[in-house]
């Protein structure tokens, strides 16, 4: 399927690589191998993303692992150019598994109205990369709650909290309890902090246009980012905000116009 897509749209697509965190969703089909698996997943997505490679890049793989065993397996054609990894690990071993397999790795924002406050997490990334001597740069992910004043905007995420499913809450910190091996910067550890979990604890910029697009060139700015990944309070409003009234006002879109235009 992925050498397909790259077939019609050279380039423009890449596999994002989960390992998987919530049992419930492997549960319903009766795929869940159990709570073992925690302790294990990046050992399977090794292996997995290592068969990938092989047979993106020769068309075939011979391999013999723990989890997957490949006998002369032939996939052809092989795409006919990189198709990106982006990988998702918040803990350490996360990060050294995209370290080693990926081409960008998603990275939490932290906290609201603080762009720049994920910066650790980024050096962790940047140096279990230097240890495999790879390039591998960081997606920061934010929620975006814009409005023409900063009043206004504030009033929307208020109004966000004070309507929380709360039941909805308590079942994902269930889910994510399970996992006695996460440490305390892992994804479930992370999302359901009390703060915000009603956006999973994502970093939030909340504000203004212009201000929203003053803490996005903040958070541009943090060493190893590469790009941001921005989820919105309403898509379909708030993906018209950002291209009318936000990203026309940050001054990196000069820089990454510039640099298309090379």
């Amino acid at each position: 399927m992925a050498s397909t897509i790259d077939s019609v749209a050279p380039g423009r697509f890449g596999i994002n690589i989960v390992t998987g965190w919530q049992p419930a969703e492997y549960e319903q089909m009766g795929v869940w191998p159990g709570n073992a698996y925690f302790g294990y997943r990046y050992d399977y997505a090794s292996e997995y993303v290592h068969i990938l490679k092989d047979l993106w890049g020769t068309g075939e793989c011979t391999f013999s692992g723990t989890h997957f065993t490949m006998k002369d397996c032939r996939m052809k054609p092989a795409p006919q150019g990189k198709i990106e990894i982006v990988a998702a690990g918040q803990s350490p071993r996360g990060m050294a598994f995209a370290a080693e397999y990926a081409d960008y790795n998603f990275i939490s924002g932290v906290g609201i109205n603080t762009p720049k406050a994920y910066a650790a997490n980024n050096a962790t990334l940047v140096d279990a990369a230097a240890k495999t001597g790879r390039d591998v740069g960081a997606y920061v992910l934010f929620m975006v709650i814009a409005d023409e004043t900063d009043e206004l905007a504030k009033a929307k995420w208020e109004k966000y909290r004070a309507g929380a499913d709360v039941d909805a809450l308590a079942w994902m910190a269930d889910q994510g309890g399970r996992d006695q091996t996460a440490d305390a910067t892992s994804t479930v550890k992370h999302i359901n902090l009390p703060e915000g979990a009603v956006n999973f604890n994502m970093g939030t910029l909340v504000g203004s246009y212009a201000h929203v697009a003053a803490m996005l060139d903040e958070a541009g700015d943090v060493p190893g980012t590469k790009g941001i990944m921005l989820t919105f309070d309403d898509f379909l409003v708030g993906l018209d905000q950002f291209g009318q009234r936000i990203q026309p006002l940050m001054q990196t879109r000069a820089t990454a116009t510039a640099i298309a235009a090379e």
